[in-house]
């Protein structure tokens, strides 16, 4: 999705290895630094993403989004991605739903701006919670 930098990805893997005894082996490759190319064809419907991918992913966009490393339009699109992968109806499904539409309807003039970085972070904030 573009969200994270190479750098940031393999910073990633290396914090799931450390954190957890037992990872894929493309965490590994990931570490290494070695060819990403496969992994984006790792299936969705395999192994869609959960909660707990979903708490992983508010945090860094909302670190992104809070050092203006992430502009609104850009989360919209990451949000409108996340919730088309997501679970039908779940929370995390809700919150970025909710994202998505609040930057749709910002951009296209039917509603003002005002407190939508207070609201988004907010939103992000109850992901990270849930």
């Amino acid at each position: 999705m573009g969200l994270l930098s190479k750098d940031q990805l393999i910073q990633l893997a290396d914090n799931y290895i450390i954190d957890n005894e037992v990872f894929p082996d493309w965490v590994t490759k990931i570490s290494l630094g070695e060819s990403l190319e496969r992994e984006p064809l790792l299936d969705l419907i395999l192994e869609p993403i959960n909660e707990d991918d979903c708490k992983i992913i508010a945090r860094e966009l909302l670190t992104l989004y809070k050092k203006g490393e992430l502009n609104t339009q850009k989360l919209g699109d990451i949000s409108h991605k996340l919730y088309l992968s997501l679970e039908w109806g779940c929370e995390a499904f809700d919150k970025f739903i909710w994202i998505s539409d609040e930057v749709d309807l910002i951009e296209q003039g039917y509603k003002s701006n005002s407190d939508l970085e207070t609201n988004i972070e907010k939103v992000l904030g109850e992901v990270i919670a849930l």
